[in-house]
């Protein structure tokens, strides 16, 4: 206790205030004790990690070698595959600049990043320390539109109980009038009957495909269409609010499909009723080794 009322400036310790110790104003930690493993070392470096009023830093000494860098993409997350490589990914928002896991071409330009949340930090209306809250990934909350971590159960804002995909998807393949897709693709044209009106075909591994489409003349069908494609993007990290038809037409090698579809029967023809983006269940994905 004396020691978070900063009545004690040095605390030493072994083994006992690695987790679950909260001191916000810890500025200097020096590890004398190696370990292998990168989480127990999170852990210790998160106690000097957290926000506190006139912080501005933490200095970290590692006199034990362990050799774990803080600065690699999203430490502690699995490298996606094995051509994946670190990528510098500035934020839209704060202009922060990440590092993420992500895949290039030849000429060293990202093709996509696999980054979920920026890791910047801007001061707030009371000029205090706030990480940023923009996310690369999200899910979104059906009650009131929120974005949370693709991990998440319960929305943040609102407390509304997020879907678990994986429900989701087990509900449906029980169903006799539900088709579910690993999409593995999709096609966007433009409707030749109707203006300013695309066509998306999404489609499965195994040869299946399911349309929809999005009339981008009306409001609430080009809302739809952006807060679901305008945020993904393969090469830029900038957010999109597509108007016209040609020019999602046009730019679409660089918009990420959804990773399952679901579509139920209606009379003849069937209606994509969801998409699941930025799956991290338990159900293999299209292409996806078992």
């Amino acid at each position: 206790n004396d020691f978070k009322a900063q009545k004690i400036k040095y605390l030493i310790n072994v083994s006992v205030l690695t987790t679950g110790f909260d001191a916000p104003h810890v500025d200097f930690i020096a590890l004398l004790r190696p370990t292998q493993s990168l989480s127990l070392f999170q852990q210790i470096v998160g106690r000097g990690l957290r926000l506190a009023p006139a912080k501005d830093d933490c200095l970290i000494i590692d006199y034990a070698g362990s050799g774990f860098d803080i600065y690699s993409p999203e430490v502690g997350s699995a490298k996606p595959s094995s051509d994946s490589v670190p990528v510098m990914v500035n934020c839209p928002i704060c202009d922060f600049g990440n590092t993420f896991w992500g895949k290039v071409d030849g000429d060293g330009d990202i093709i996509e990043h696999f980054g979920r949340r920026c890791w910047g930090f801007e001061l707030d209306e009371n000029k205090q320390k706030v990480r940023c809250d923009y996310r690369f990934r999200f899910k979104e909350c059906s009650q009131c539109g929120s974005e949370n971590d693709i991990a998440a159960r319960r929305c943040t804002s609102c407390d509304h109980a997020i879907i678990d995909p994986d429900n989701l998807l087990k509900k449906a393949l029980k169903l006799k009038d539900a088709l579910v897709l690993r999409c593995s693709g999709m096609l966007i044209e433009a409707d030749l009957k109707t203006k300013n009106r695309i066509k998306i075909t999404y489609f499965d591994e195994d040869g299946a495909k399911v349309s929809e489409s999005f009339n981008l003349s009306h409001l609430g069908s080009r809302q739809a269409f952006n807060r679901q494609f305008g945020r993904r993007l393969k090469q830029s990290t900038e957010p999109r609010q597509f108007k016209q038809a040609d020019e999602v037409v046009s730019i679409q090698q660089q918009l990420l499909a959804p990773d399952f579809v679901i579509a139920r029967k209606q009379n003849h023809y069937w209606q994509v009723k969801e998409k699941i983006f930025d799956y991290q269940g338990n159900y293999r994905k299209a292409n996806q080794l078992n």
